[in-house]
């Protein structure tokens, strides 16, 4: 993931500051999508505003209950890569679009309120990345049902397509802005949750308490047969083998 993310975001951010072919579909792409939804039913374009909720609100609010739980549980394993998925993750966004600093798409009759955040990478596509594909790492493990596992996996992976979707629809981020922000998701979600189980790996293997008969494995010196004294059983008469005579009883 790390390796594949860093990738995707290296060549477009290349392309992006040299002004590369990859380039060559984002304003045709957007305006096809813009007049699109303008001759869209309203409903249509609300299904799409939705989106954005989808992929910023309701992720706040998934993320402040499961670190609610995550605390009052003391999984601090958990925790940690929730915060880095979660939390990191959109100021890494913040770091990079303000680095960047692309202009979002600019139209005459905008579908919504206009962003005025740089768009390079898309801080929706870092987000469902890192923050749905953290709450399948935490669940689909715990799954015994492969069907279960599947179906839960395409419901989030299409929820994902959509909320990346909404966001060229109603005109707020060019095509390589989307596949940018996946390629940061990939590399960070990689990076950080690689990073923290090793960590906490290593330290449940540094605080693991002595095992049940560990000690007897430690090497004792054994004595020496000359020096162990020898018990003799009393005798019921005559001379002892010590050669001290003992009296009959």
């Amino acid at each position: 993931m790390l390796i594949i993310g860093s990738l995707m975001f290296g060549v477009l951010a290349y392309n992006l500051v040299h002004h590369g072919p990859l380039l060559a579909w984002d304003v045709p792409l957007a305006n096809r999508l813009h007049a699109t939804a303008l001759a869209s039913p309203r409903w249509v374009d609300d299904i799409m505003i939705a989106g954005f909720y989808v992929g910023d609100q309701l992720l706040i609010l998934i993320g402040v209950v499961l670190g609610i739980y995550f605390i009052c549980k003391r999984y601090w394993r958990e925790l940690v890569m929730l915060c880095n998925c979660f939390g990191v993750s959109a100021i890494l966004f913040r770091v990079l679009s303000l680095t960047f600093h692309r202009a979002r798409p600019v139209f005459e009759t905008p579908i919504w309120h206009m962003k005025v955040i740089p768009g390079f990478p898309s801080g929706h596509a870092i987000a469902v990345v890192c923050s749905y594909g953290l709450l399948l790492y935490f669940f689909v493990p715990k799954m015994k049902s492969r069907a279960g596992k599947a179906w839960l996996t395409a419901g989030v992976l299409l929820l994902c397509v959509y909320v990346l979707f909404s966001r060229l629809f109603v005109g707020d981020h060019f095509l390589t802005d989307i596949f940018a922000g996946l390629g940061v998701g990939l590399a960070w979600s990689g990076l950080s949750n690689t990073t923290v189980e090793l960590l906490f790996q290593k330290r449940e293997h540094v605080e693991k308490p002595t095992r049940p008969g560990l000690a007897s494995t430690v090497w004792h010196p054994t004595p020496d047969a000359s020096t162990v004294p020898l018990l003799v059983p009393p005798s019921t008469g005559g001379a002892s083998t010590s050669g001290i005579p003992t009296a009959p009883l």
